[in-house]
């Protein structure tokens, strides 16, 4: 199921996605990456697309399974 590909995510969604797995809200990793809530959002769920992930549970699982945090 966590064998998925990596390549498709650009390095501005990795970065989202490397400050999810670290469980920070969206808020604040907007902040850190001094873009809008809007874009981390939408980078988030952009993610989520390419890696066909459903949840945010599930988006969890990923990134510990394959050692994003």
């Amino acid at each position: 199921m966590f064998q998925k590909n990596l390549h498709a995510i650009s390095p501005r969604e990795l970065e989202v996605l490397r400050q999810f797995s670290r469980g920070l809200p969206l808020k604040t990793i907007a902040a850190d990456l001094n873009r809008s809530i809007k874009t981390v959002s939408t980078q988030k769920r952009s993610v989520m697309r390419k890696l066909d992930i459903a949840t945010d549970q599930l988006l969890m699982e990923f990134c510990l399974n394959t050692n994003l945090y």
